[in-house]
């Protein structure tokens, strides 16, 4: 199994991604992965309403430099969305913006990547853009790993077969 995803200039965030690699020092792998990060203003708001912690400082540094953008939802009902899915109003706003933008949607709730999947939004998460950076060349092996651990012990929940599969195919990227 090779791991690579084509191309890709523009995504959409949800909170998750955002947080967990913030948490860890590592959110500018999304400005060195994409070429625009969107995040609609409900995820803005979501992220950065504790205004003093580390993770909503650094994200909020992020919009203000520009490599992160927000934008609102224009079409779509994200409360209707939020409740017969239930997933966060963020979630669905991020759902709905992606489908609009015809971009990637980064997103790790299983919930929410369902919703995304039934409306034809592709969706990648937290381990697979650790993933992609590390095809890509911007992560070596043992900084993917140590970044997926750190995330893992500062609150990150991932199944254990997920940790698996990810440990399989970084080391799979490893060898190329």
């Amino acid at each position: 199994m090779i791991w690579h995803l084509s191309r890709v200039s523009r995504v959409v965030s949800n909170a998750s991604p955002l947080i967990h690699l913030s948490m860890v020092g590592y959110l500018n792998v999304l400005e060195r992965l994409f070429d625009n990060v969107i995040i609609p203003a409900e995820v803005l708001r979501e992220v950065c309403s504790a205004k003093d912690t580390p993770d909503s400082i650094v994200i909020s540094s992020a919009v203000d430099k520009g490599w992160i953008c927000t934008k609102n939802v224009v079409s779509g009902d994200t409360v209707l969305l939020a409740k017969s899915s239930g997933i966060d109003i963020g979630e669905a706003a991020a759902i709905l913006l992606a489908k609009e933008e015809r971009a990637l949607l980064l997103i790790d709730d299983k919930m929410g990547r369902s919703a995304a999947e039934i409306l034809g939004v592709k969706c990648l998460g937290t381990v697979g853009v650790l993933l992609q950076a590390l095809s890509d060349s911007l992560l070596d092996f043992n900084e993917s790993v140590g970044i997926l651990d750190r995330m893992i012990d500062s609150g990150f929940r991932l199944d254990s077969k997920v940790y698996r599969l990810a440990m399989r195919v970084a080391k799979e990227l490893k060898k190329n």
